[in-house]
């Protein structure tokens, strides 16, 4: 048997037999392929040799599958590489719809099958009924009419089954009514149906398992409760379809990916359909990090959507409560001076700790900028944040006389830091900081941490993602190392030494966790990806 080099396409036509109303739709393509491929990979025989992974092996519930494999062998004469290159190998698909409230049982299930070799695949059918004939679980197996098509009923016990059969085609559902629909819809599938185009546009050929949410053949149950103009349901209303895919290539992936028509989305749903820019942040923040987030919103467009969601009355107390809280100090205006000039860019970094006994660093960033006024905002909440700190650090000091906390300028070139210094009163390597830097509000564990947050040369690349974070597996690795003690005080003892380790030994594996965005052509897509440890 032959590999093939590369994807196997997947089949499309299937989708064409599928009913208009299907809710939920599970499609999986080339088995065979991937498969292979798994069994070449770096990363799968060293999670195989590592301890998680031989405890996964040596599990029950893997050593039942071995069981099914065994079984398979024995009565059917066919082994599981059989089963899972020539019959599952190409594209399995799985449609549901549920039966509606006042009649659940009319619930309705479909199996569309493309195998790649068609001998095989009526061997097995035939092999199956005969075993089940023998054994009695088989109580009536009848060949049925329709068009010009022959299909078969299968009867156990209270059950009925049926399936249809014709080259590398098998159709299997509980409904003979589906049956027939099925089969009307293979006599006259001459074009291709608009699902293809959403598969494809999601991605289906380069994922193992793609899983499809129909909006329209859920309307009924979603929009039941909502009001016409609830903005829910506006955006419902949008929707043309939710897809989940997954494929494990040199990365892990599983992506979702929402698929709409963008002129029917409400307003404030609309930046999501469209790119991106990277943050800069990503230029700014340290490379080696434990994790890392930085994106851009546009915080301007996000409180007008929050305008229409909340109640007017609601809005008023939200001003007002801002008018005599912060406002009353910064003497800011909270829609008109201070959301325009906040963001777009804003983001989180986790840095590694120098040393197993001190707490890893962190860092929050936001754009803030002057804007027109002759008091400049920035300055004013940076001014305002030192008033809101000295406050903070008398009421400490009052009830901590043991453990004081004085407030201190640095200077950074020519960035002035806030510092709070205390060396009771935090952890070793703690000293809360904040600053203005670079056109960009820092607030910090550290005045290091701010030091560490400068423009790098590298240029952003182009790319179709817009990444939004980053977790860096050695370093997180590194962090569970560092604070085994303290990790094993806080969990119950049983287990509680291996299964570090296993996390431990499990991120060792890889290289980062990346959570990214993509948008485009009515699709918002949001990815996953688990990228493997660099080989040496």
């Amino acid at each position: 048997m032959v590999t093939p080099a590369f994807a196997q396409t997947f089949r499309y036509d299937l989708l064409s037999l599928l009913p208009d109303d299907f809710a939920i739709c599970i499609a999986m393509n080339d088995l065979q392929g991937n498969a292979a491929r798994w069994e070449k990979s770096a990363w799968l025989k060293a999670f195989s040799a590592s301890q998680p992974g031989k405890s996964l092996l040596d599990a029950p519930e893997w050593q039942q599958i071995e069981r099914v494999k065994h079984d398979l062998k024995k009565f059917l004469d066919v082994d599981w590489p059989t089963l899972r290159d020539d019959i599952l190998g190409d594209t399995l698909i799985f449609a549901y719809t549920p039966g509606p409230k006042d009649h659940p049982n009319e619930e309705r299930g479909l199996i569309l099958l493309h195998a790649r070799d068609a001998q095989v695949l009526h061997r097995l059918i035939d092999k199956l009924n005969d075993a089940q004939k023998k054994s009695g679980e088989l109580k009536e197996l009848t060949e049925l009419k329709y068009r010009g098509h022959s299909y078969h009923r299968r009867v156990q016990g209270d059950k009925t089954q049926y399936y249809f059969v014709k080259k590398n085609l098998a159709v299997f559902t509980v409904k003979d009514e589906l049956m027939q629909r099925v089969l009307d819809r293979h006599e006259a599938a001459t074009k291709e149906s608009a699902w293809a185009g959403r598969f494809k546009k999601a991605g289906a050929d380069n994922a193992i398992v793609t899983m499809c949410v129909n909006p329209r053949a859920l309307d009924a149950e979603i929009l039941a409760t909502t009001k016409k103009d609830d903005i829910f349901a506006g955006y419902w209303r949008a929707l043309d379809a939710i897809f989940l895919t997954a494929s494990i290539r040199d990365d892990a992936e599983v992506r979702l990916s929402i698929q709409a028509n963008t002129a029917k989305l409400p307003k404030w749903a609309g930046s999501a359909f469209k790119p991106v820019e990277t943050s800069t942040l990503w230029r700014r923040f340290p490379e080696q990090s434990i994790v890392t987030l930085a994106t851009r919103t546009d915080f301007a467009s996000l409180v007008e959507a929050l305008k229409v969601v909340m109640p007017e009355k609601d809005r008023q107390k939200a001003a007002n409560d801002w008018k005599g809280g912060i406002g009353a100090v910064v003497q800011l205006d909270l829609f008109k001076d201070l959301i325009p000039n906040i963001g777009p860019d804003w983001g989180a970094c986790v840095l590694p700790s120098k040393d197993a006994k001190q707490v890893p660093q962190t860092m929050v960033a936001i754009a803030l900028k002057p804007g027109p006024k002759e008091k400049p905002v920035d300055q004013t909440v940076f001014n305002a944040l030192e008033f809101f700190a000295k406050l903070a650090i008398l009421e400490h000091n009052k009830n901590h006389a043991d453990a004081p906390i004085r407030l201190e300028t640095q200077m950074q070139g020519k960035t002035a830091l806030r510092v709070l210094q205390g060396d009771k009163a935090f952890p070793p390597g703690i000293a809360p900081a904040f600053a203005l830097k670079d056109g960009f509000l820092i607030l910090a564990s550290s005045p290091d941490a701010i030091a560490a947050f400068t423009l790098r040369d590298k240029q952003a690349t182009a790319d179709a993602e817009t990444p939004l974070v980053r977790i860096s597996a050695p370093e997180l690795a590194r962090l569970l190392e560092h604070r085994r003690d303290y990790i094993l005080a806080s969990l119950p003892q049983k287990d509680a030494k291996r299964n570090v380790e296993n996390v431990i030994g499990l991120l060792g594996l890889f290289d980062r966790v990346t959570l990214s965005h993509s948008a485009g052509d009515g699709q918002a897509s949001w990815t996953v990806r688990l990228s493997p440890a660099k080989s040496n």
